[in-house]
């Protein structure tokens, strides 16, 4: 799972389906559906327009011909207040009849957290490591010191 940071002050986490400031003083929990919808955008930013019967078949698979698109506007307009509530105003532009446009002037700067997370394990193994050796090594100079 990637996470994203948007405008530099706020992080999506597609894994914890969550929106946060960068400062972690709000944290917005997403329902699932809301995060793929996120998520689909995020990934087609760099298309001139992301058509809406795209966005519903990423949603709803094979059922999206059923799905009335009354669904996907309440999806959208509740991403956009989560957003906004984050003080990230107008990520996508609703093209009518057609579907979205991201807005170019906001940064969206993808991350892996999983690496990062592979990161802080290997620190913690290594501190862990040389913790043990350090007191090894003192014990052993105490015990030479005393004897």
């Amino acid at each position: 799972m990637k996470t994203y940071i948007i405008n530099s002050n706020c992080i999506y986490n597609e894994g914890k389906y969550e929106l946060r400031t960068a400062s972690n003083s709000q944290v917005i929990k997403m329902t699932a559906m809301r995060a793929k919808c996120l998520s689909f955008i995020i990934e087609n930013a760099h298309l001139e327009i992301i058509e809406r019967q795209k966005i519903t078949t990423a949603l709803w698979g094979s059922r999206s011909h059923y799905v009335n698109d009354a669904n996907l506007t309440q999806i959208l307009y509740l991403i956009r207040r989560d957003l906004k509530a984050l003080g990230i105003n107008d990520l996508f532009i609703t093209i009518p009849r057609q579907g979205l446009k991201v807005n170019s002037d906001i940064a969206i700067i993808a991350t892996d957290s999983e690496t990062k997370g592979r990161k802080k394990q290997i620190v913690r193994q290594t501190i862990a490591a040389l913790t043990t050796v350090f007191s090894v090594t003192l014990g052993s100079l105490m015990y030479l010191h005393i004897h």
